[in-house]
């Protein structure tokens, strides 16, 4: 009982961890006993004691964009937004009360894998009944995973590098461990999701080139064969090749592309939204509805085509990039702030491949998404962001 009483709040980490992916609800419950136990044993001396490191400049950040948005009064109106990113602040705040890291890492892999399964599950199932895959389709696609596609990806590519950075400390579990990143690395490219599959085959391009010792003719076969395997991927896997617009030429590629990638409508419309008077380098425009107001704007300017203009405008696309998100409603300023938090997490992981590689993960997730918008991403940023900033002098044989 002493026992479960000392490492309560580490237990419950690990549930809310560990019931992610299945609910919104469940965690936010979680969330809310964490934060009173937190704010229970918190102390003047405690609050001094809180080791923020460079996740002082996340906290800059949001506090500089919340003042924004209460000085021009549109916070309220923008909430959800804002909600996002003092939700993944505050946890990065709680996340450092954890001791056992090592614990909360394998129940972060038991989460993912067991998405990766029942999502398995729905896709035999689907298949069993239709006899194909629409793994081409967005739409349909998305109802046959737990998470949606870019999601369900992106927390895969994060359970394959914590897979094999715990076969270093879990060495009687190492097969099942490398087994579990085989699992996730076939999910992937059974799912054809295009950036995980890129994140992959990027980091693997980094390790060989950074982190292997080897001789320089040997690393360069190896980055060969690794071009050879991503290219014979592209050529035989029909809907990877779909989902990457490759067609019989260079040209047709760019049209296709250009044709049903919304990002190339999306971030030209933010590359002229940044160029109007409206928008300050230094700070950005005045706030997320504004923005909103000028993608819908710009769609209906800039989209010929009636059905693809109607779907802009129905469904309304944010940025698609947290990096320009940032930008725009926050300008140069936001944009510094940013990447000098994610250059101080690099400064502590560069010598580990493996953390090194969850940041890239990360950052190119950022690239491609508006992964702050929504309350799972904001989960997983916060939980990963607390793994990589833990310093080594803060680890003990015991966690």
């Amino acid at each position: 009982m002493n026992n479960i009483k000392d490492n309560l709040y580490d237990y419950l980490v690990c549930l809310m961890v560990l019931v992610l992916p299945f609910s919104n609800a469940i965690p936010n419950i979680f969330l809310i006993v964490l934060s009173i136990l937190f704010l229970k044993d918190l102390s003047i001396q405690k609050i001094k004691n809180i080791r923020f490191n460079g996740l002082i400049l996340f906290a800059i950040l949001v506090i500089y964009i919340t003042l924004k948005a209460l000085i021009f009064e549109t916070f309220l109106l923008d909430f959800p937004v804002y909600r996002g990113y003092i939700l993944a602040l505050w946890l990065l705040v709680i996340l450092h009360k954890v001791k056992d890291f090592k614990t909360l890492k394998i129940f972060l892999l038991v989460s993912i894998n067991t998405t990766v399964l029942a999502s398995c599950f729905l896709i035999w199932k689907f298949y069993n009944s239709y006899h194909f895959l629409p793994f081409s389709n967005t739409g349909e696609v998305n109802e046959l995973l737990i998470l949606e596609r870019p999601y369900a990806g992106f927390y895969a590519v994060l359970g394959i590098f914590l897979s094999l950075e715990l076969t270093s400390t879990l060495k009687k579990y190492k097969f099942l461990l490398i087994s579990s990143s085989v699992i996730m690395l076939v999910f992937i490219i059974l799912i054809s999701a295009r950036l995980s599959i890129l994140t992959i085959f990027l980091t693997a391009i980094i390790y060989f080139l950074f982190y292997q010792k080897t001789k320089a003719y040997i690393k360069t076969a190896t980055i060969l064969v690794l071009f050879l395997f991503f290219g014979a991927i592209l050529h035989y896997n029909k809907n990877i090749k779909q989902r990457f617009f490759i067609r019989e030429s260079f040209e047709k590629s760019i049209e296709i592309a250009s044709n049903y990638e919304p990002r190339f409508v999306i971030w030209n419309c933010a590359y002229e939204m940044a160029k109007t008077p409206n928008h300050s380098l230094l700070f950005g425009l005045e706030s997320y509805s504004l923005i909103n107001k000028n993608y819908t704007a710009c769609y209906a300017k800039n989209i010929s085509n009636p059905n693809k203009k109607d779907y802009f405008l129905t469904t309304n696309f944010n940025s698609h990039n947290q990096i320009i998100d940032y930008f725009l409603i926050g300008g140069l300023f936001a944009f510094f702030i940013l990447s000098g938090f994610f250059i101080y997490l690099f400064s502590l992981v560069r010598k580990q491949f493996f953390n090194t590689a969850l940041l890239v993960t990360i950052v190119f997730f950022f690239l491609v998404e508006n992964v702050l918008y929504r309350q799972f991403g904001c989960y997983v940023f916060s939980i990963f962001v607390a793994l990589l900033s833990m310093k080594k002098e803060y680890i003990n044989d015991k966690n």
